[in-house]
Order: structure tokens, then C-alpha cells, then sequence
């Protein structure tokens, strides 16, 4: 019985990794969630077996440094970010966990009418029957925190979280402003863990506020950032790329009167073998040329510099891997109220995707902008699926879903966590021809 309290009393250590699992679940794997499995069983029986063997050392460097440590690594693997960015929100949910637990403690010890005091050390010895008030405090803990992660993966898809954690760049001082508040929370806990139920109370209550307002200031802060780098960055490369194209469309306007003056000598010399050649070799590649620079005067009807910086970008990268993106706009084009940061990303994948495709089939990617009835905007996308290769529908709507080797599928997940309820993404599958769009719907 007594270890049976004990094992029981202990299950709060799982109780990070019930959120992360829940919250995140698009991005958990079979791999990741056994391995975290079996990294809180071996951080128990390390507790454990430290507490046993150094029991004059403060609980906190066994139940609180390698369960943070361990979150912190394993939510790191989980969203593919920069453990910095997961290091403080380890730590607010081991605090806010503590808090919950010291408020069901209170409420279990009233309502059993119990004066014990419910100290950690009360459920570490394996000898002694752990008390049945932290028992039941941990038990009615568990709901709390499976609504608490439900609500949170409502809320992080909303507003996606993961995408941005993985796209966040993270600098020195956050790295200092982080590990700084760490220190200072392991060493508050140092005695906080030794204390009573209510001094551990006060202390959660200070380290949640702590850590939630460190965390929003990282998150609103990068985010600002973020959004601003990928605005100006897609902005750069629509001016620079469409500077090369004025330029190249000025040069050959420029040449193009000395051609046909140097075409008009050949004829009045009869000289019809030069003719041939000189326009086999000068002409013909230089029409060649400004038919690829007039590919993308379409986009004069799209009224979103940031998208058609993004579409010139992928326009150019696709030459250079030798495919062949065509650009489809039949009138003018303006994009909803929505957010075009947003729409950079869902966009930029699936043009990815789609010349990944491309270059495993026949080298060619359509991108046709519309607007319906409605005056929804659609982006329709379509490549041709390569021969080796089977889609499921089903299947590529979950998390992680990829058919490159050695990839994790991000851009995927990416996708799903961005999409709102005015940026939808649809797929489909019409014999060999994958097509996937993205509507932007109109308000």
C-alpha cells in the first residue's frame, strides 16, 4: 500500500508531459512519446535513488532541475525550436503546476478535515505510507491540467504557437534573462520545498506571475520582430527582383532598334544565310530572355507587394533548379483584411511542396489567383505527383506527414497551425495531378 501512495503521490512529475502531448498532439510521434516516457521513468527512479542516497541535499535539485531540464529538452525535440524559447515555459508550467496542487492540497486537507501537513518529504520513502491528502490533491490535479491543455491547444492553434516558436530567432540577452530568473527560481525553491503547504503556495503564485509576464515579453516581443524581419524581407525581394526585371526589359527595348536596323542591312544585301544565322544566334535568345522576364507581368493585378515578392522569389528559385512555375491572374486582384504574414508562409510552403514535387516529375508547377463570386481570393496550386509515390488525404492533414526522405514535415504542420477561419487550406487528388489551395476568404 505504501508504494502504491508513493507511485501514486509522484504522478504530478507527468504532468508536464501530459500537456505538452495534448497541447501540441500534431506534432507528437509514437518515437518522441515513448522516449519521453522513458525519460520520466528514469528521472523518478533517479529522485529516488538521490534522495535515498543524499537525503540532507534540498528536494529541489532532484524533483525540480531534472524534470524542468528534461521538458525543456524534450518539448524542445517536440516543436523543432531553441530550448531557450522552451526553458521558460518549463518552468511556468512546473510552477503553475505546484500552485494547482498546493490549492487542491488545501482544499483536500479541509474537506478530509485533516491537520497533516503535507510535506514533499512525506511521499519519498517508499517505507512509509505516503499521505492520502497529497494522494488526492495530485488525483484531482490531473482533470485540471487535461482541460487546462485542451484549452491551450485550442488557443496555440489559433494563433500558431508552434509556427512561430519554430521560426523565432532567439539572442544573447534572452539567454541571460532566462537563466537568470532559472537561478533565481531553483534557489526560492530550495527552501520553498522544505516549507509548508502555504509558504509553497505564496511561492508558486510568484513564480507563475514571474515567468508568465518573462514569457509574454518573450513571445510579443520576437513576435513584433518577426512579423516586421518578414514583411521587410519579402519586400526586398520584390524590389530587387523586379529592379532586375525593368532592367533587362530597358536593355532589350534599348537593342531592339539596332536589331532590326541590322536585320534591315542583311535584307537589302540579300545576304538571306546571315539573315538566318544572325537571327538564329542574337535574336531568338534575346526574345527567349524577355519572354521569361514578361512571365510574371501578371502580377501587376495582384495588389500585395509581400505576395508577389514571395511568388518573384519562388518564380526565380524555380529556374534556377531548371522547373517551370506558371503564374495564372485574370484581373485585378486585392487581397482581404487578413494577415499577409500568414499568407506568406501557408503560401511559401505549398509553393515549396509543390516544386519539391515538381522536380520528381515533369519540372512543372501552375499557381492560378482568382476571385469568386464572393469575393474570395483563392491561390490554386497544382503539380503533378510522382509516379512513386501514394497520398492520402487523410493522412496528409495530420502532423508531420512528408513523403521526403529524412524530413520531419514541418511545413505541413506549419500550415495547419496557421490556418484561421479566413485562411483555409484545401487538398485534393485528381489521378496523377496533386492540387492543394488556400482561400482567403472575404470578411
Amino acid at each position: 500500500m505504501a508504494a502504491l501512495l508513493l507511485v501514486l503521490s509522484l504522478m504530478s512529475g507527468t504532468y508536464e508531459m501530459i500537456f505538452f502531448m495534448i497541447a501540441f498532439r500534431e506534432y507528437l510521434t509514437w518515437r518522441i512519446a515513448i522516449v519521453w516516457i522513458l525519460v520520466f521513468l528514469a528521472n523518478a527512479i533517479f529522485c529516488q535513488w538521490a534522495n535515498a542516497m543524499w537525503p540532507q541535499v534540498p528536494l529541489v535539485f532532484f524533483f525540480i532541475i531534472p524534470m524542468v531540464l528534461s521538458t525543456t529538452v524534450m518539448s524542445t525535440w517536440l516543436l523543432a525550436t531553441h530550448w531557450i524559447l522552451m526553458l521558460p515555459i518549463a518552468i511556468f508550467l512546473n510552477a503553475f503546476k505546484r500552485l494547482i496542487g498546493a490549492i487542491t492540497g488545501v482544499l483536500t486537507r479541509y474537506a478530509m478535515h485533516s491537520d497533516a501537513p503535507m510535506f514533499l518529504r512525506q511521499a519519498l520513502g517508499i517505507k512509509q505510507a505516503a499521505d492520502i491528502n497529497l494522494f488526492l490533491a495530485v488525483l484531482i490535479e490531473l482533470p485540471i491540467v487535461i482541460l487546462l491543455s485542451l484549452w491551450v491547444h485550442h488557443w496555440m492553434v489559433k494563433h500558431a504557437v508552434a509556427d512561430f516558436l519554430q521560426r523565432a530567432r532567439v539572442e544573447i540577452s534572452d539567454y541571460l534573462l532566462v537563466l537568470l530568473f532559472f537561478a533565481i527560481y531553483i534557489t526560492a525553491y530550495v527552501f520553498a520545498m522544505e516549507s509548508s503547504l502555504v509558504n509553497q503556495t505564496y511561492m508558486a503564485i510568484a513564480a507563475c506571475v514571474t515567468f508568465g509576464i518573462i514569457g509574454f515579453y518573450l513571445i510579443s516581443n520576437k513576435n513584433s520582430h518577426l512579423n516586421d524581419d518578414q514583411l521587410l524581407k519579402q519586400m526586398s525581394v520584390y524590389n530587387e527582383l523586379l529592379s532586375h526585371h525593368n532592367r533587362d526589359l530597358h536593355l532589350f527595348k534599348h537593342d531592339y532598334q539596332n536589331i532590326l536596323l541590322s536585320m534591315a542591312t542583311l535584307l537589302e544585301r540579300h545576304d538571306y544565310q546571315a539573315l538566318e544565322q544572325y537571327f538564329n544566334q542574337e535574336v531568338l535568345p534575346s526574345g527567349a530572355a524577355l519572354n521569361q522576364a514578361t512571365d510574371l507581368d501578371v502580377l501587376r493585378y495582384l495588389e500585395s507587394p509581400v505576395v508577389s515578392g514571395l511568388i518573384y522569389a519562388k518564380h526565380n528559385l524555380a529556374a534556377e533548379r531548371q522547373l517551370k512555375l506558371t503564374v495564372t491572374i485574370m484581373d485585378t486582384i486585392k487581397l482581404p483584411a487578413v494577415s499577409q504574414v500568414r499568407v506568406v508562409r501557408i503560401l511559401g510552403n505549398l509553393l515549396d511542396n509543390a516544386l519539391d514535387a515538381a522536380a520528381h516529375s515533369n519540372q512543372r508547377v501552375t499557381l492560378d489567383i482568382s476571385c469568386d463570386d464572393h469575393q474570395n481570393v483563392i491561390f490554386s496550386i497544382q503539380n503533378q505527383i510522382p509516379k512513386q509515390e501514394q497520398i492520402d488525404l487523410n493522412v496528409i492533414k495530420k502532423g508531420r506527414f512528408t513523403t521526403k526522405a529524412g524530413h520531419l514535415g514541418y511545413g505541413l504542420s506549419s500550415i495547419k497551425q496557421l490556418m484561421t477561419d479566413q485562411l483555409q487550406v484545401n487538398y485534393q487528388v485528381d489521378h496523377n495531378l496533386f492540387k492543394a489551395q488556400l482561400i482567403l476568404a472575404a470578411e
